[in-house]
């Protein structure tokens, strides 16, 4: 009788370990492609970008100032120069008349004058300043670009191709670069230090140098017979940015022109890349990147084979999306069959079913985001009520209402593309 015992505890053991999950995530970086939310017409299928900035028209007005004020002052010194010899004369002609007259005076007169009147009136030849070119400041200007070669690097529609043929504009405004002159800051910090257990406090002054800058921005597009589809000035490229180099105990200064060019670089380059962004979110098939946990159930034997072969057809499916959609497609497709095909033996109320509790949520995320990246919204509306069936812990919890995010802004843009 033992001995019947221990071989049905031998047995229960074997089953136990057969049955035990060791559910297992795997992060998959890849790319796919994002519907727009407000799709361009069918035929549409080209497009051009441009980039303008209006201060270039103040640029040229103060460039012409500039150039008027140097050929006036340019055609003052040469006419000055041209009277000057004349007037050098005029000098000459004046103190040899003066002197002549200065000579006629009696030897007597002179001494009378100097000594009494206390006047030295011997002329004195002046002779007029030699001209010279005055100088003109060179105007603040704000900074010009390749326009086009920036249009061309930041500003592209995904899903469409550059061409002049019946193509929408985007036209990107640069309204130029703001900023607040660099200025040091002071901050005092008590700073307590300990010499042979006796403590001392003293005040130290932390130095650091910071600026507020931005650079506002608006894109407009227009269709193919120049009716305007899309304009905005985002309220985010209005707000200041501050700059602080981090705090230091010496006082030192910074190369105000150098610091100011590299952050007006810097956010030329980041206003631009969302502006981009902002564009293809609502009309282009926007390339997005992205990362995700795809997982799959660890054995030693072959239980959950049809789970492994569905991970490894989803992750290869995954990497696939943008470089060969239809290919993708099928592994996908594939990896949901697998997955629905095990969820038909859910048993959540039994923990040694080969779908247990923990395997079918497992199965449930991986359908979801296969359905995101598929487009399928209705799916991942099912998958989320089964889900909200389900006592979730929490970190499950909020992966599902991450995912119901997604849902609700998928489902958007389905709609939207569905005309």
């Amino acid at each position: 009788m033992l001995k019947h015992a221990a071989i049905v505890l031998a047995t229960m053991s074997i089953t136990s370990v057969v049955i035990a999950q060791n559910v297992k995530s795997e992060d998959v970086e890849f790319r796919h492609i994002k519907l727009p939310l407000s799709p361009l017409p069918a035929s549409i299928k080209n497009y051009q970008s441009f980039i303008y900035a209006s201060y270039e028209a103040e640029n040229q007005k103060k460039r012409e100032q500039y150039e008027n004020e140097l050929n006036r002052i340019e055609a003052e010194y040469q006419r000055e120069m041209q009277e000057y010899p004349a007037r050098v004369k005029e000098a000459e002609d004046r103190y040899a008349a003066e002197l002549a007259e200065y000579n006629k005076k009696s030897m007597a007169e002179k001494v009378l004058e100097k000594q009494l009147l206390n006047e030295n009136n011997k002329p004195v030849k002046r002779l007029p300043s030699t001209p010279y070119r005055r100088s003109v400041s060179q105007p603040q200007l704000k900074n010009s670009y390749d326009y086009p070669a920036l249009a061309s690097t930041y500003i592209q529609l995904d899903g469409y191709s550059n061409s002049d043929q019946d193509a929408v504009r985007i036209e990107v405004t640069l309204n130029g670069y703001e900023f607040t002159e660099p200025r040091q800051t002071t901050e005092i910090k008590k700073i307590t230090t300990y010499t042979k257990g006796v403590s001392s406090t003293r005040n130290v002054p932390y130095y650091s140098t910071e600026f507020n800058y931005r650079h506002t921005m608006s894109v407009k597009v227009t269709n193919p017979n120049g009716t305007e589809i899309l304009y905005v000035s985002p309220k985010e490229l209005n707000d200041y940015k501050t700059f602080k180099t981090p705090q230091s105990t010496t006082s030192s200064g910074v190369n105000r022109d150098q610091l100011l060019k590299t952050y007006e670089e810097k956010i030329l380059q980041e206003n631009l890349v969302f502006l981009n962004e902002l564009v293809n979110d609502k009309l282009g098939f926007k390339r997005t990147p992205r990362k995700s946990a795809i997982s799959y159930v660890k054995s030693r034997d072959d239980l959950y084979s049809d789970i492994f072969v569905a991970y490894n057809e989803a992750v290869s499916g995954l990497k696939l999306l943008i470089d060969d959609q239809e290919s993708a497609t099928a592994k996908l497709t594939k990896a949901v069959d697998y997955w629905n095909a095990a969820l038909q033996e859910s048993d959540m109320e039994n923990k040694k079913a080969r779908i247990d509790k923990e395997v079918t949520t497992m199965l449930y995320f991986n359908l979801l985001e296969v359905y995101f990246v598929l487009g399928k919204d209705a799916e991942m509306g099912k998958i989320i009520d089964a889900l909200n069936l389900i006592s979730l812990s929490k970190s499950d919890r909020r992966q599902k209402e991450a995912y119901e995010v997604e849902y609700m802004d998928l489902k958007k843009r389905v709609q939207a593309n569905k005309a």
